[in-house]
């Protein structure tokens, strides 16, 4: 399905993550979010996990509240005081402003997740950074690591995971106090970590016995003539988010 959409047009999704970092202007923002959702939709992005959803919300009502409660301004008329200090219009308005940019930056990276799925994300990468090799830049070497290190993260987050649940069954029980929970995360840090360093022993002994060669970093805009309108395009919406603040 990914195929038969364009690859450069994840540049444009990149020129939405940056804006959204950026923009002073909720009218900017929202644009960034705008288009980083279409490209959700169209690569058939999946929901951040439960976690990130979470981290997102709570983010985003904590700075919002912070916003609106320390920023100076003109009051808001009937709304509580907290600590002496009275909500006031221009930090309701940072606070959206705020809130629109986070939704809109994780909006876009999970749109470019399924966009640039594995290593081709690695490949683009490369691919930019290709005209510094002339310089001594290790960027195969670079790409074989980004593309490792994207391939086995699953393995690794499943393995982490395994490994937790083992110690909980040990322990007979739920963590209770900070003291038992860092006693408890330590405790499956360590295999974990051990876990790690032989999976990478053993991919490295693999390759080596294989001559696994460090193929060149592909262009995509070598492959698609198409690609350099998407980075204009993405160019543009980072400017205008800079521009107009």
């Amino acid at each position: 399905m990914i195929r038969t959409r364009p690859p450069g047009a994840g540049w444009l999704l990149v020129g939405g993550l940056f804006g959204a970092l950026v923009a002073g202007r909720i009218e900017s923002a929202g644009l960034c979010l705008a288009i980083g959702a279409l490209g959700a939709v169209l690569a058939g992005a999946s929901w951040p996990p439960r976690a990130w959803r979470v981290s997102l919300a709570v983010s985003i009502a904590v700075g919002w509240l912070l916003n609106l409660y320390l920023t100076p301004g003109a009051p808001l008329i009937g709304w509580p005081s907290v600590a002496g200090r009275a909500p006031t219009h221009e930090g309701l308005r940072l606070g959206a402003l705020l809130g629109v940019r986070l939704l809109a930056a994780t909006v876009a990276l999970q749109a470019l997740r399924a966009w640039w799925p594995g290593e081709r994300a690695a490949d683009v990468v490369a691919g930019v950074l290709r005209p510094f090799e002339r310089l001594g830049l290790p960027v195969r070497d670079t790409r074989t690591l980004l593309g490792l290190a994207l391939r086995l993260a699953p393995a690794v987050e499943g393995e982490a995971r395994r490994i937790a649940a083992m110690q909980h069954l040990r322990a007979g029980g739920a963590a209770r106090g900070w003291a038992a929970r860092a006693s408890r995360w330590r405790a499956a840090a360590v295999p974990t970590m051990v876990c790690t360093l032989e999976r990478a022993e053993r991919v490295a002994l693999a390759l080596e016995a294989r001559h696994y060669p460090l193929r060149p970093a592909r262009s995509e805009e070598r492959d698609n003539g198409t690609t350099w309108p998407w980075v204009a395009a993405g160019g543009v919406l980072l400017g205008v988010a800079l521009w107009w603040r």
